[in-house]
């Protein structure tokens, strides 16, 4: 069962080579390119969303500041990111939804069980941190919004898929195209951990974390040949992280939870320091268990669906 090279993901990229009018970049600096204008769009549409709600809070003698409403505001503004997504494989590689991992065979299915599988995995960092000492359960005055909590995990939702959208149906299926398989992840995991580099308390481990985090989410996709679970788990991941267990998400605090954990001034090894649980070992570990995992155990999923769906 074991596929260490990843030979029967090839299937999958040769999808994206059989369209007739398909323009990926057979370069991979040419790619690269391609992810910066990416990356310089998603930012000048951030900034086209943010500015007129800003100036019309100012107008309205309010100033937009950093809390809960604003992490909101930014999760659900990152449809934007799916938007240029969509306007990239369309029109400029000319790709197809099939090829972006967006299938309706098993869609549901397959979301909900990335999502279980999502905060299984943060559980079980959560697990070995508190073993080692490394986080406590914590109290807050502040009472639950259940409402909040609700626009949490819609934007959690758009915001995991939209990164899943780039990262993975992007990035690296059109590394895969003329390049092999392992490359084509570790091109989108790196990607996926530099773009977490300007990140509020961005440490080396919690990058390479990051990566590590990337090259779980290429191999879950290319195992399923679908983008749903990944989603699924990227986006329950985050929310376990910061609304559920009330812990920094890549470094950014949340401010809205369920339970109130807190890291321990020691151990900052094991519960990474100031970007979070996932800058530290007890998440390298469990993404490193499930990368083996994905890579010697889980069966290649097989489907003929064509290029074109």
């Amino acid at each position: 069962m074991k596929d260490l090279k990843l030979t029967e993901t090839i299937p999958q990229f040769e999808r994206i080579r059989s369209l007739p009018n398909q323009r990926v970049p057979k370069n991979i600096f040419i790619l690269f390119l391609l992810v910066i204008g990416y990356w310089l769009c998603d930012q000048l549409g951030l900034i086209g969303v943010l500015a007129p709600i800003s100036l019309a809070l100012a107008f309205s003698g309010h100033i937009m500041t950093k809390g809960p409403g604003y992490m909101v505001l930014m999760l659900y503004c990152t449809t934007a990111s799916i938007v240029i997504n969509v306007l990239i494989y369309k029109l400029i590689e000319r790709r197809t939804g099939r090829t972006m991992g967006l299938t309706k065979h098993r869609c549901v299915s397959d979301y909900l069980i990335g999502g279980v599988l999502g905060l299984a995995m943060f559980s079980a960092v959560i697990g070995l941190n508190y073993a080692a000492g490394a986080v406590r359960i914590g109290s807050s005055d502040t009472p639950l919004n259940i409402p909040l909590m609700l626009l949490f995990a819609g934007g959690w939702m758009i915001q995991g898929f939209s990164e899943e959208f780039a990262f993975r149906g992007f990035m690296m299926m059109s590394a895969g195209t003329y390049k092999k398989p392992w490359t084509a992840v570790i091109f989108s995991a790196l990607m996926f951990g530099a773009a977490h580099i300007g990140n509020s308390g961005s440490t080396v481990s919690g990058v390479l974390n990051v990566a590590l985090f990337g090259v779980i989410m290429s191999l879950y996709m290319l195992r399923t040949d679908s983008i749903w679970g990944p989603a699924a788990l990227h986006s329950v991941w985050n929310w376990a992280q910061g609304n559920f267990f009330g812990l920094k998400v890549s470094g950014m605090d949340v401010g809205a939870s369920f339970l109130h954990f807190e890291q321990t001034d020691t151990a900052a090894w094991m519960n990474g320091g100031s970007f979070g649980l996932e800058g530290g070992l007890g998440t390298t570990i469990v993404l490193v268990v499930v990368g083996v995992i994905l890579l010697c155990f889980v069966p290649q999923r097989k489907t003929e669906y064509p290029a074109a769906e």
